[in-house]
């Protein structure tokens, strides 16, 4: 045990004799994760207050036309504009507008519109009424919309069924007032339909989640835990360097002199850098709870399951390790490590959903995703701060952790086996 203490104080020295290293390793996960949450945040903020420029003309003084104009005004996806230069537009000019990308969408009602639906729909209730079996012939109603080409096709369709359906429910309302007013014409006992409505069914859509707890994940929760696995990981920079430099300098040699394992020099690094790393995701959920909030960004929600935020970091932390040590052995210059290193992190971080979470990649992407330990670390987060869970929930995304950092360690122990061997 006491020449366990002698290596533990040996990577101390030298972790410390780098500082530039130790402020990298704690301010520029710190800055990442201010600057990323603030840019995300401002990305969902324009995406929230985008509008679509809509040129309406609603030339129709009726139900109909109230109705639709209201519903596109309190949809809130509209910037809407009903004249041009001052005078409300032709069907022409709306087309011309459309047409030159000034407007997303162009709407012409025509006048009367909803006076010739009551014309029809008294036509077709005289008919039944009547007993008549040929269909009376009816005037055409319509108004137009225009698209611009660039539009998607999906966005299109939904306009026009939101449209569709206004349209059926002021004639669902016309049929019944004329129902009524025959029915009353014959009958001794006056009826009304005034409280009959088509809409009584309501449908309620929510977003499943637990009680107190938001189920939509935001900037703050997805990038505290996201870029301290990045800074946890990136520890692997300095984790091969240092294995190397006392291999090139000569200081391994003589370390080989003392009784002692290459596995216990081995451990010694790993427990001086999990003591680093638990450090930063200290660091970063602090700056989560009380930093983000500085900025007018939510405050970091940690979840009920503090023994489940701690597995994780250390599942995480061992994982980080076990790679930086296995690429300390493999390479053989530092150069090679730390290139090697950097970009091999930066692509497990592009892939895992640290830069761009995965529920907006492609089905393959988020296939592939599922190779990287960043994302097996940012899944059992996600767990913990949106659904509340607890140790058990996080198991699987643990031992996939713990398992590659012990892969990684028993590949370092086998390469530096073979090294020695060819020596």
């Amino acid at each position: 045990m006491k020449k366990f203490r002698y290596l533990l104080y040996k990577d101390y020295l030298l972790l410390k004799r780098d500082i530039a290293g130790l402020l990298l390793m704690f301010l520029m996960p710190a800055v990442l994760v201010v600057l990323m949450t603030l840019l995300q945040e401002s990305t969902y903020r324009v995406l929230k207050d985008a509008s679509v420029p809509l040129l309406l003309v609603n030339k129709d003084k009726g139900e109909l036309g109230k109705a639709i104009d209201k519903e596109i005004e309190l949809s809130g996806i509209f910037k809407i504009d009903r004249h041009i230069k001052g005078k409300e537009p032709t069907q022409e000019q709306v087309e011309r507008e459309v047409a030159g990308s000034k407007y997303t969408l162009g709407i012409y009602i025509p006048e009367n519109t909803t006076e010739t639906i009551r014309r029809n729909v008294v036509k077709y209730v005289m008919t039944a009424f009547s007993g008549a079996e040929e269909l009376p012939a009816i005037d055409s109603v319509g108004f137009v919309i225009f698209i611009d080409p660039t539009t998607k096709m999906s966005f299109s369709s939904y306009i026009m069924s939101t449209l569709k359906e206004r349209t059926q429910k002021i004639e669902f309302e016309y049929i019944l007032k004329e129902i009524t007013r025959q029915v009353n014409e014959i009958s001794p006992i006056p009826i009304s339909t005034a409280g009959f409505y088509g809409d009584q069914v309501v449908i309620d859509i929510r977003n499943a989640r637990l009680e107190g707890k938001d189920m939509v994940p935001n900037p703050v929760q997805h990038n505290v835990p996201a870029w301290s696995l990045f800074a946890v990981f990136f520890i692997v920079i300095s984790l091969s360097g240092s294995i190397i430099r006392e291999r090139q300098e000569g200081s391994f040699s003589r370390l080989l002199t003392m009784p002692c394992s290459y596995t216990e020099y081995l451990l010694s690094k790993a427990v001086v850098f999990l003591i680093v790393t638990l450090l930063q995701f200290g660091l970063m959920l602090l700056i989560g709870i009380f930093v983000l909030p500085w900025f007018g960004l939510e405050s970091l929600n940690l979840g009920s399951s503090p023994m489940a935020l701690i597995l994780l970091a250390l599942s995480a932390s061992i994982a980080a390790i076990g790679y930086g040590i296995a690429i300390g052995n493999i390479a053989n210059t530092f150069h090679q490590s730390s290139v090697f290193g950097a970009i091999s992190v930066v692509i497990m971080a592009a892939i895992g959903g640290v830069w761009v979470p995965t529920f907006v990649m492609s089905e393959t992407l988020r296939q592939i995703s599922k190779l990287s330990p960043m994302h097996w670390g940012l899944s059992g987060f996600m767990d913990v701060f949106l659904l509340d869970a607890g140790i058990k929930a996080i198991l699987p995304e643990c031992a996939a952790m713990l398992f590659f950092g012990m892969v990684c360690f028993s590949v370092a122990i086998t390469f530096n086996y073979r090294r020695r061997l060819d020596v």
